[in-house]
């Protein structure tokens, strides 16, 4: 052990005995304290425990994942609920799943379902204001709920699926490039304490839907632990257009664009007629085509001649028939 006239002299022991008695010493402890701040800096808090494990490029892939979904649920929620709705996705973010939990507006109806192959059940919310005017709703009542109640009865919770079943099979429709997702409900409730299927601290994939529409209006929120989405984070950031391998968007393209509706028309020939001959047209006039009887009828397709054909019957209905491909 050191002992402090190893350090310090008598003669200094004493001097710095005699500057405590006096007081001294606090004089100088308070000349040598730090300076205050100036008036205009400024402080900002710093989250110490703000989660980082999701690299931006794969956060904005998801981003671009759940803004599809989003786009799908404004169409299904229109059509189940029968009125003009809107879904946006306003926020895809990590955090921790306590401070997930306290950002949820309540009251909110809460799901637990299981997505194979994730290995962790995910959480769907809904509020209960749109859930419950939902409900009403698909039981054929207007929708306007005065009054929402806190908590569903099974009755309730029953027609509200007819809703949400319809939700997730859109939000993994979306993801389907990503990872093919099979879900199920493994329960149902209102009560924020029983939520608890993660530990606090344990990071988690936050999405926020908002759905807007005539008289309806809440949130839908998503919670996906990250251990469940890990495996697939490479396929998220690969989503990104500088990233893409040639040719990765092909099957995609293609299922999309063969439910694209195209007009296809018969033309069975031309004449060409003066302006005097068309202003003196009358009933029953006939006008002689330059197509001769028997040649094949150009098909257009969006306007442009694409095929030739034979026109024929089919019962009581014309027909063509495709006899050849018109080249470019």
């Amino acid at each position: 052990m050191t002992k402090v006239n190893d350090i310090l002299s008598n003669e200094e022991i004493d001097a710095l005995l005699d500057m405590f008695r006096s007081g001294a010493v606090d004089e100088v402890r308070s000349s040598a304290s730090a300076p205050e701040a100036p008036a205009d800096e400024r402080c900002r808090e710093v989250d110490l425990l703000k989660p980082n494990r999701l690299a931006r490029e794969q956060l904005r892939g998801m981003q671009r994942y759940f803004e599809s979904a989003a786009k799908l649920l404004s169409a299904t929620i229109s059509d189940k609920l029968r009125i003009d709705a809107r879904c946006d996705c306003v926020a895809v973010e990590q955090q921790r799943f306590g401070t997930w939990l306290e950002q949820l507006p309540g009251p909110v109806a809460m799901y637990v379902v299981g997505m194979e192959p994730l290995k962790t059940p995910v959480l769907l919310t809904g509020s209960t204001s749109l859930l419950y005017g939902a409900v009403d709703r698909i039981l054929g009542g207007s929708g306007r709920v005065a009054r929402v109640p806190k908590d569903f009865t099974q009755a309730e919770y029953t027609v509200a699926d007819a809703l949400m079943g319809p939700c997730l099979d859109r939000i993994v429709e979306s993801l389907e490039d990503v990872v093919k997702l099979q879900w199920s409900i493994e329960s149902r409730f209102c009560n924020p304490s029983m939520a608890q299927t993660l530990p606090s601290q344990d990071v988690v994939l936050s999405v926020h839907f908002q759905v807007s529409g005539e008289f309806l209006i809440g949130d839908l929120r998503l919670m996906i632990p990250f251990q469940a989405i890990e495996p697939f984070l490479e396929k998220f950031a690969k989503d990104s257009v500088t990233r893409m391998e040639p040719g990765a968007m092909k099957d995609r393209v293609a299922r999309t664009v063969r439910s694209v509706p195209l007009d296809l028309a018969v033309e069975l020939g031309g004449a060409r007629i003066t302006l005097r001959q068309l202003l003196d047209l009358q009933s029953g006039d006939v006008i002689p085509l330059e197509t001769r009887f028997g040649s094949p009828a150009v098909v257009p397709v969006m306007g442009k001649p694409k095929f030739l054909g034979q026109i024929g019957r089919i019962g009581n209905r014309l027909a063509v028939q495709v006899a050849d491909v018109m080249d470019e």
